[in-house]
């Protein structure tokens, strides 16, 4: 009788350890899909920033030469 009772707390905790790595592997992909996400936007915001910092510059400029030309 006790070699059964092992063996059903094996099979409980053979299911139990499939069920745990189905729901990190579900994880795993949410996260994954977030990072890319995320390394979607960062990409998104730098060339957001280098086209601030162009129209940042070529008003520096315009304001240099307005200034030089007085």
């Amino acid at each position: 009788m006790c070699l059964l009772v092992q063996v059903d707390d094996a099979l409980m905790s053979k299911e139990e350890m499939a069920a745990a790595a189905k729901e990190n592997d579900k994880k795993l992909k949410n996260l994954e899909a977030e990072l890319a996400q995320l390394q979607e936007d960062l990409s998104t915001s730098e060339r957001q920033r280098k086209a601030v910092e162009g129209e940042r510059d070529e008003l520096q400029e315009e304001i240099n030469n307005s200034s030089s030309s007085k």
